[in-house]
């Protein structure tokens, strides 16, 4: 969704050969991309490249409609007030509770998980196997049926009954 320029005070980006853009944060709380030619896109997400794989890495700023609107290659190469406002951006968006406990996991498929995370109890449902992703450092990723991301750092940290139920779902 595109509408005219609000008088806001951004904070602008420019580097040599790419056109500049601004970030601006709306009156409804969420980032807007203004670009050079004065074109506003209304509430944009920003987005890691690669989430676990280089985290201070690339950054995508992506419409609603989710076409790309720019690139960033390096947070740190950025202006300070930009690279904060990015950096918050990410941080409201990667809520992403680590799993401390497994409490429980249901039989069958879809499955019933009862856990304790950093921010208290949980219980959530994880619709597939495929939906447990683990990492090449052994942790491991899970998505709920709902799209919320929990994450176990390490997995031979877990407790061992913890550690058995997860095995289960191998």
């Amino acid at each position: 969704m595109t509408s005219p320029p609000l008088p806001t005070s951004p904070v602008a980006h420019s580097t040599p050969g790419v056109p500049e853009w601004q970030l601006v944060r709306g009156s409804h709380g969420r980032l807007d991309f203004v670009a050079a030619d004065g074109q506003r896109h209304i509430d944009v997400d920003v987005l890691r490249g690669f989430p676990v794989s280089a985290p201070a890495g690339p950054v995508a700023i992506v419409a609603a409609d989710g076409s790309e609107l720019a690139w960033v290659d390096h947070l740190i190469a950025l202006d300070p007030s930009l690279r904060t406002l990015l950096e918050q951006a990410l941080s409201q968006r990667e809520f992403l509770p680590v799993i401390e406990r497994i409490e429980s996991v249901s039989d069958g498929e879809p499955t019933e998980w009862s856990v304790i995370t950093d921010r208290g109890p949980r219980r959530f449902t994880v619709a597939h196997i495929d939906d447990i992703v683990y990492e090449i450092t052994g942790g491991a990723f899970i998505t709920d049926s709902v799209g919320m991301r929990y994450h176990i750092a390490k997995v031979s940290q877990l407790d061992t009954r913890s550690r058995r139920l997860l095995d289960r779902m191998d």
